[in-house]
């Protein structure tokens, strides 16, 4: 039997539990973003500085910042092995000691951000670094095109995440989901894909140059040199529930998922439990643009 002590606390324990289920996660910030093309633009501050604009790159593995802002903020930097971005070639890049983020109030920790030449990146205007993939790993993060906001929530919570859930499979310091590729009709092949919101491509895979369907083009647009490759015709490319089907994309290597498809989605990136969210918006069914002949 058990005692009446023990009963209430029983139905107390209950009580909270139940709150507990019900309550609605609050984000711990909500940080607006603005778009350039596709790229995703918010204003943060670093170590205290005066505000400087960045774009939200979840393809980048570390934060970047430009060489000259690192100079302005008195960054003491040192020399490091050189890493590859979309484009051909290594890329010379410096790293720097820790230093603390804000954005619009909220504050965290990058360990070792990268310090690299962004001038001859085709970035927005005034453009002094690219937000990496920490802030994607380390807390829950939704990201709204509707609302043009970021919301920020604790990595213990666990928020509603509205659409379908695929898995966000995390790999070091890099972000991936998986996709079905169709190309050419009736040839399908399931690659993981690099979630790279610094990108306004569709998908990148090699496999579209078998397509039916290709044509010359000048690919890269990132960090490293731009080369001379194809872009062709996926005849479909399936993200759990949802396909897209005949639409255009880079044949490069390194096989990425960018914003000219991610757009169409509320983004609820969950990887302290790996999961993903997809919820559809307005936007799903927009037509991909063709790229130019040559171009």
């Amino acid at each position: 039997m058990i005692a009446p002590t023990q009963r209430y606390l029983l139905v107390l324990a209950a009580m909270i539990v139940s709150t507990a289920c019900g309550a609605v996660t609050e984000p711990l910030v909500v940080v607006p973003f603005k778009k350039d093309g596709q790229l995703l633009v918010i204003e943060a501050r670093i170590n205290g500085s005066e505000p400087a604009t960045f774009v939200i790159d979840s393809g980048a593995s570390h934060t970047v910042f430009d060489a000259k802002f690192a100079r302005q903020l008195g960054l003491e930097v040192q020399a490091a092995a050189p890493t590859t971005g979309t484009g051909a070639g290594d890329v010379s890049k410096s790293i720097t000691k820790p230093v603390r983020i804000t954005l619009s109030g909220f504050t965290f920790d990058l360990p070792e951000p990268w310090v690299i030449d962004l001038s001859k990146v085709p970035l927005p205007a005034g453009t002094m670094g690219l937000l990496g993939a920490e802030i994607l790993k380390s807390h829950v993060v939704k990201i709204d095109p509707a609302t043009s906001s970021v919301s920020i929530f604790d990595p213990a919570s666990s928020p509603e995440g509205k659409g379908a859930s695929v898995p966000l499979i995390v790999d070091g310091d890099k972000l991936f989901l998986e996709a079905v590729l169709e190309a050419p009709a009736g040839k399908t092949v399931t690659h993981k894909l690099r979630i790279d919101t610094g990108s306004e491509s569709s998908i990148n895979d090699e496999v579209v140059q078998q397509s039916e369907e290709v044509r010359t083009s000048t690919l890269g647009g990132g960090l490293g040199d731009n080369f001379k490759s194809y872009s062709g015709v996926f005849t479909s490319a399936t993200i759990g529930p949802f396909t897209f089907k005949k639409f255009w994309g880079p044949g490069g290597p390194r096989p990425a998922i960018g914003m000219e498809l991610l757009r169409r989605f509320v983004l609820t990136f969950d990887a302290p439990h790996g999961r993903l969210y997809l919820e559809p918006t307005s936007q799903l069914d927009e037509p991909v643009p063709t790229p130019p002949p040559g171009g």
